[in-house]
């Protein structure tokens, strides 16, 4: 059941992050789709890495490719080097492409797909992260402890442009065993707050530098009730 979303929370300040928690690297993940009695697998890699743009500022790149049996998708996203806030957003996969910049509280671009161009136009009132591997990395940086809990807003950009409100609750640690090895970690709820789903449950590493080991997504119902669950494989640092 989804949560009131309230005027406060559009206006909640946004929590304070430790961006140097974040660790550099190569990252290789497999997430498989489980959907009643089938199973897809589907790999990808991310590099996380520091870097300064055009204007000399320092930022965090998260580059990330998605492979499936329809192709590469290929996502880099510039984020701000301290606040983790995003900057810029490119992602390709064959002929379609989204480019996004978020500059002074609207986040403009084009996405370009199967002949047509759909622009994008979003006002954020407030300062907002973008979603998925941003997100992801934000979580990373956050204060976490037994306990902890916030609220996050984060964009959502495709054909239909939103701001969506998560609840972030730290339940305890965990020891799991991955492809990549034994890692003591951080288990943590992403609760959407806004019924339109998303929630997860991601286990990110207790020591530091910090990595995500595991998220478990879960899928809709109305396209076939299963679950999304994501594994670090390998850790090139």
């Amino acid at each position: 059941m989804a949560l009131p979303v309230t005027a406060s929370d559009n206006y909640r300040t946004l929590p304070m992050l430790d961006a140097a928690l974040i660790a550099n690297g190569q990252f290789h993940y497999t997430t498989t789709l489980v959907l009643g009695d089938t199973e897809l697998e589907i790999k990808s890699s991310r590099h996380i890495g520091r870097d300064v743009d055009e204007q000399g500022e320092n930022i965090l790149v998260v580059e990330t490719v998605t492979r499936t049996g329809m192709g590469d998708t290929r996502e880099r996203l510039e984020l701000d080097g301290t606040s983790l806030l995003p900057k810029k957003q490119q992602v390709d996969q064959g002929d379609s492409t989204l480019s996004a910049d978020y500059i002074g509280g609207q986040v403009t671009g084009l996405i370009r797909s199967a002949g047509q161009v759909v622009p994008i136009d979003l006002m954020l009132d407030q300062d907002t992260y973008a979603g998925e591997a941003a997100l992801e990395a934000v979580l990373t940086a956050l204060p976490l402890d037994g306990g902890y809990r916030t609220r996050l807003r984060a964009t959502e950009i495709d054909v239909e442009q939103l701001v969506r409100t998560f609840a972030v609750v730290v339940e305890d640690t965990e020891t799991i065993e991955v492809p990549a090895g034994s890692f003591n970690t951080w288990r943590l709820r992403l609760d959407a707050l806004d019924g339109l789903g998303g929630s997860q449950v991601l286990w990110i590493g207790v020591d530091t530098p910090r990595v995500l080991v595991r998220a478990k997504g879960f899928v809709p119902e109305e396209v076939g009730q299963g679950s999304l669950i994501t594994e670090l494989t390998a850790w090139e640092r």
